[in-house]
């Protein structure tokens, strides 16, 4: 009797092992599904003028780094990720300062991953064809806007970034602080 109960508990503990690992690694689809962003706006793309920042990311970059596209929004997610923690406090959005604050909210994270991402297109001689952006933004949860219903600050200006080829117009988006908090690397936007 002892070693039938044991046999079903190790099965069921099997089977929510299972799907919690299963949930974990597709978190970026299942997220992608229910979440989709909304463009509101755009806010202030910023050059990499310090020399912090521009030592920052050359040292983060791999010897081994590709220059394609796909490299190098998730290297700009990579060196936002390691260059900042998320604040929802945080009052300042200029990446060449951030980097030195070493944090950021929705805003200040959007605009760091921006800038640092036309560095790398730049870097890698991709800005006659390729941009990337931040921009202000609307978060729907299973297509309900999530601003209408929170009061809370990081519902009502929840940036993110486009990197819009200028020529096809296809888009790839991000949402740098979600990259950093949940390990998201693309999202969904209307």
């Amino acid at each position: 009797m002892k070693k039938k109960s044991n046999n079903r508990f190790a099965k069921i503990f099997l089977i929510i092992v299972l799907i919690l690992g299963a949930l974990f690694v597709f978190r970026g689809s299942i997220y992608r599904t229910i979440a989709t962003y909304k463009e509101d706006g755009s806010r202030k793309n910023y050059k990499v003028k310090d020399k912090n920042l521009a030592i920052f990311i050359e040292n983060n970059i791999k010897s081994s780094q590709a220059g394609d596209i796909e490299s190098i929004v998730d290297l700009s997610q990579e060196i936002t990720d390691a260059a900042l923690s998320y604040d929802e406090s945080a009052k300042e959005n200029d990446p060449n300062k951030t980097v030195l604050l070493h944090k950021a909210n929705t805003q200040g994270y959007a605009a760091f991953a921006a800038s640092v991402g036309n560095y790398l297109i730049d870097r890698y001689k991709l800005s006659e064809v390729w941009e990337a952006k931040p921009v202000k933004g609307k978060l729907h949860l299973l297509g309900t806007d999530m601003h209408s219903r929170f009061k809370n600050k990081s519902f009502k200006e929840y940036d993110f970034v486009i990197f819009r080829n200028k020529i096809t117009k296809k888009e790839i988006t991000i949402d740098p602080s979600l990259y950093a908090r949940r390990g998201i690397e693309r999202i969904t936007k209307q």
